[in-house]
């Protein structure tokens, strides 16, 4: 993401914008990249005075500033010493300074060359590696993976990301038409510590709000930064809307995106399955030939904390709804948080197709309300139809 000084936002009465680049303005992204190819295996003071330059007196100083942010933050620099510590050489040069008492050119060389052959280093590579671990001498050795193209998505971005920093809350709206990502996206809010509450059904879609200390305390700034760094996971959603409530000078503003955006995810998709069995279950249905459609990860169950996806619904023709969730993974932690989600969703329309490999029994889903079923090696698919047409 990008520091406060390197963003930018229009207010038009109580909306605010984030200002994407236009056109003309994405040219600099080439130009920051290739001045960084250029300076591979040389110092950041190089490479820092080098795009100081290309800042010149241009009105766009602040967004060659953004990109060669994004790109640094993506580059490594590693020191030219290798193994040798720069502060254990200045140690002994500075004691043997002290030692002799008198400073100057000559006495600063002779001690130098009595010190450089300890570390295999010649005199004038003895002064360089005095100060090799300062930032500005560590040296380029790893360019940013990325084209301009991507360095501009990445920069656009950044300023989305950067109208949240003084986010209170905000409400998410996702559509049904992705299958696969509604699991995924609320294990990113998990992860970034965000509280939300879920409503909606298959149908229209979901309203997810998301709120906590933020608004509570006040404390804007890093909640705000913790949904900031959320934003990219909805990307990942093809229809999606978001409408942020912001904290600013004592102002409560507005803040809306939604899929129409210039926004696009730095990151491939995901695999369409979580498992093998999954994937393959999901092939034989299709070859199946039967009036129920297969979709995949898109029914939302809110356990008030934590939610429950079932991984696939499964529609008629005539209306009916039913899901399906299948246990093929085996591990203790695995299996008690499954059995609590399916007890809690208890959805009486939910099949939950049980492998035998897993130390589990019919006693163990006495709480579940819908038909439980056990295969061996794969779920067959005739096996799930025959509980839905008996």
């Amino acid at each position: 993401m990008l520091p406060s000084e390197l963003l930018f936002s229009i207010k038009r009465g109580s909306q605010v914008y984030p200002r994407f680049l236009k056109r003309e303005q994405q040219l600099w992204a080439g130009q920051v990249l290739e001045l960084i190819r250029q300076h591979q295996h040389r110092t950041r003071g190089e490479l820092q005075a080098a795009l100081r330059a290309l800042e010149g007196d241009s009105p766009d100083y602040r967004i060659v500033r953004g990109f060669a942010h994004l790109a640094l933050n993506a580059a490594e620099f590693t020191l030219a010493t290798g193994e040798l510590e720069p502060e254990t050489l200045r140690r002994e040069v500075f004691a043997r300074a002290a030692e002799r008492g008198s400073y100057g050119e000559t006495q600063a060389r002779e001690i130098l060359e009595s010190v450089a052959p300890r570390y295999q280093l010649e005199a004038e590579a003895a002064r360089e590696a005095l100060y090799a671990d300062l930032p500005e001498n560590h040296l380029l050795t790893a360019l940013p993976d990325f084209t301009p193209d991507q360095l501009v998505d990445r920069y656009n971005l950044a300023q989305a990301q950067g109208v949240l920093y003084a986010a209170l809350y905000l409400r998410l709206t996702a559509h049904r038409n992705v299958p696969g990502e509604y699991r995924r996206l609320f294990q990113h809010l998990k992860f970034h510590g965000l509280m939300y509450a879920v409503e909606g059904h298959l149908d229209d879609g979901y309203q997810i709000y998301v709120d906590g200390p933020a608004s509570l305390f006040k404390q804007t700034r890093k909640y705000g930064l913790q949904m900031a760094m959320f934003l990219p996971a909805l990307l990942r959603v093809s229809r999606w809307e978001l409408e942020a409530v912001l904290q600013r000078d004592d102002q409560e503003l507005c803040y809306r995106l939604d899929s129409q955006s210039p926004l696009r995810s730095l990151q491939a998709p995901p695999p369409a399955y979580d498992s093998l069995l999954e994937e393959k279950f999901a092939v034989r249905w299709d070859k199946l030939g039967t009036a129920w459609t297969l979709e995949r990860e898109v029914e939302i169950v809110d356990l008030k904390g934590t939610v429950f996806v079932p991984d696939f619904a499964l529609r008629h023709a005539d209306g009916r709804i039913a899901h399906v969730e299948i246990m093929g993974f085996w591990h203790p932690d695995y299996l008690r948080r499954k059995l609590d989600k399916l007890r809690r969703a208890a959805m009486p329309d939910l099949i939950v197709a049980v492998s035998e490999r897993l130390n589990v029994g019919a006693d163990d889903f006495r709480d579940v309300p819908g038909p439980v079923i056990f295969f061996k090696g794969k779920l067959e698919p005739r096996q799930v139809l025959a509980v839905l047409e008996p």
